[in-house]
């Protein structure tokens, strides 16, 4: 019998020689963890499993989202059947199937999200509970590969439900819908497609976090199934949440199968993902190298975008990389939110006409905050852009992470920017944003460093440590701040040897006098915000370009890197086309955007004023919300009474008694 040494040689041997493979019914060869070649992106991503979250920040979170949020949400799942559709459709159970809106998607959200826990710390209870509902998913996948529970049985099996059930009767059911959801029939047959981005995402998560093969098998049976169900010749007439094509390149990324890629390719380049009725006139069903003007359902835009913008990370496309940059201005620059979400209220949650941002009846999403985000990542890795990076942190600070409580319990489904006494406050329940919030959490140390053949990117200033491949090197970034607390960071570099490459950090667009990119939002005062930056206790020489202090020198190991960004506290003015912001303030301070909740101001803020030349401090309250930086100064109320004020971060509102809250403040009384 042959020694382990042997066998791992034999292994080894048979990876370099062979491409990877995902053939139905195989044990898959997965691509070494280097990165697969892509060759229009201008940044390379490090992966969250060579990254170490250890800050007061974001630590504790995921701590509470892999202890509490992960188990709370698998128990509210398996009691709604959405665990259980899974046994029943493998025929372990003997059961109705229960109908919900994309059940299995919301399953698989959970299993990426743990994957990233397993991957920050392991968890041998999460870790088996994952194992096992893999294997039920694994047990319910069709031969073929097709596993979808909603359209898997027939009418005529036991669990099946009865035809005029509601659910039904506007969604369609059963194996006679599988891969059918045409725009003229719409929503029938709807989220085939997006639950399958959903599972290929979870599954390369999973492997990359564990390196079981178990979820990923069935990943790839599942992409095989959609490439051999689509007529890649012709265009897609397929209408759909999209999330697909997302999938399909993670899935890309973690077995380098270049089928994978091509079919994300076909897929964003042929297909209808837009959500009748369209306010923007049919502009979102144009193939996305014709838009120019964001519209439709703001989960679904930034899903296309993203998928797109890998598509041109990996393939080029001119014409596509022209049409993301277009809708990009049109989202930031007249769409966006200063908390950074997205979507007015307008109905069927869509974007809405520019500068058109309502405060009462946002809509803001959590999970379009969260894949602006992941789009916005994406846009950094394709340009080597700082001003992309910006808005990942808006929302990683600010609208996405406003949308779970403190405890890791309760969940938003909208970030409005101003709210009356009598509100919808979080709570527990499971749909698309509880299940999508965990992973967002969890996973932050995929927004944290890029990299490029000259050097290391710092992106998201958060405490870590990374190991970072350059060459055939590995460098070993420590990071060490207070962030967003305090704009103090220290990195320590420690690479294998003395070697000379570029340490680029992000000048956040806070530091450099502009809250967002674009001019939507305008700080209202100039401030002196030099900041410092030393090597070994001495001032560095560095070059800024697109965002980033650039830093190259001979590194050797201990060298320590110091960069100061100064947080004053700074009033925030919206561009005077946006009519609901008119004669109001909001207030900032580093990253954060925030607002003023009722429980520390009287019982009410909808009335208060603050004058343009009331001074505003801040202080750091350990005891408060699990301590918060917390601004005061004086304003007045509408019948001109002096009062105090207390501002928190927007992210931590409604954690404790209900009331009102208001971000954008007006400057002066008004008749």
């Amino acid at each position: 019998m042959p020694c382990h040494r042997q066998v791992m040689f034999g292994v080894c041997m048979w990876i370099l020689l062979h491409p990877a493979s995902c053939v139905p019914g195989e044990t898959h060869t997965l691509a070494r963890t280097r990165h697969v070649s892509l060759r229009h992106s201008k940044l390379e991503p490090v992966y969250f499993t060579d990254v170490r979250i250890e800050d007061e920040f974001w630590a504790p979170r995921i701590r509470t989202i892999q202890n509490k949020t992960i188990p709370d949400l698998l128990k509210l799942a398996e009691n709604q059947g959405k665990v259980d559709n899974f046994a029943i459709v493998a025929g372990k159970k003997k059961a109705k199937i229960r109908l919900h809106n994309c059940p299995d998607s919301d399953v698989y959200k959970l299993l990426e999200a743990a994957s990233y826990t397993l991957s920050w710390s392991r968890d041998s209870d999460l870790e088996k509970r994952v194992d096992e509902i893999i294997e039920l998913i694994a047990a319910a996948q069709a031969d073929d590969g097709y596993l979808n529970t909603q359209y898997m049985l027939p009418f005529d099996h036991p669990a099946s439900p009865e035809r005029d059930n509601r659910h039904v009767k506007r969604y369609g059911y059963g194996p006679e819908r599988q891969w059918k959801a045409k725009v003229s029939e719409w929503p029938k047959g709807y989220g085939q497609l997006y639950c399958a981005g959903h599972l290929l995402e979870a599954a390369a998560a999973h492997y990359r976090a564990t390196r079981k093969r178990s979820f990923l098998n069935v990943a790839c049976k599942l992409a095989d199934n959609i490439d051999r169900s689509f007529n890649k010749t012709a265009a897609l007439d397929y209408a759909d949440h999209p999330q697909v094509e997302i999938g399909l390149f993670k899935l890309y990324e973690a077995t380098g199968e270049e089928r994978y890629l091509r079919l994300a390719d076909y897929i964003t380049h042929n297909s209808k993902f837009h959500r009748p009725p369209d306010i923007g006139g049919g502009t979102s069903a144009l193939p996305i190298n014709e838009q120019r003007d964001a519209f439709g359902h703001c989960v679904r835009t930034m899903y296309i975008y993203s998928g797109a913008t890998d598509i041109v990370r990996a393939l080029g496309y001119d014409e596509t990389r022209t049409a993301l940059e277009s809708l990009w201005g049109s989202v930031v620059g007249r769409k966006m939110y200063v908390h950074g979400g997205i979507g007015n209220g307008t109905p069927y949650e869509q974007h809405g006409l520019n500068y058109e941002l309502p405060n009462e009846r946002a809509y803001c999403e959590c999970c379009a905050s969260i894949a602006m985000g992941q789009w916005n990542y994406r846009m950094n890795l394709l340009s080597g852009d700082a001003k992309y990076a910006d808005i990942v942190e808006l929302e990683a600070y600010n609208s996405a992470l406003s949308g779970i409580s403190l405890d890791g319990a309760k969940y938003f489904y909208c970030n409005k920017l101003a709210v009356g006494k009598e509100h919808q406050h979080r709570r527990r329940y499971l749909f698309c944003c509880p299940s999508k919030l965990p992973g967002f959490v969890a996973g932050i140390s995929r927004w944290v460093y890029a990299k490029d053949s000259k050097g290391i990117y710092v992106n998201v200033y958060i405490r870590s440590a990374a190991d970072i491949a350059l060459g055939d090197d590995e460098v070993l970034v420590r990071q060490e701040t207070r962030y967003p607390w305090d704009g103090k960071v220290a990195l320590t570099i420690e690479p294998p040897r003395a070697m000379e490459f570029d340490l680029c950090l992000r000048i956040p667009g806070w530091a450099g006098g502009r809250p967002v990119p674009i001019d939507l939002y305008k700080f209202a005062d100039q401030v002196d915000m030099s900041l410092t930056l030393t090597v070994n206790g001495r001032p560095a020489a560095y070059t800024v370009r697109k965002g980033y202090a650039r830093l190259h020198r001979r590194w050797k190991i201990g060298d320590k890197v110091e960069l100061n960004l100064p947080m004053p506290v700074r009033r925030v003015h919206a561009h005077r086309k946006v009519k609901a912001d008119a004669g109001r303030v909001a207030l900032m301070r580093g990253p954060l955007v925030y607002c003023l909740e009722a429980v520390d101001n009287g019982g009410s803020v909808l009335d208060l004023i603050l004058p343009p030349d009331s001074e505003i401090t801040s202080e750091y309250r350990p005891d408060l919300l699990g301590g918060v930086v917390v601004l005061r100064g004086k304003g007045l109320r509408s019948d001109g009474r002096a009062v105090e004020f207390s501002a928190i971060p927007y992210y931590a509102w409604d954690n404790r008694e209900p009331g009102e809250m208001l971000i954008w403040i007006r400057e002066a009384k008004t008749d």
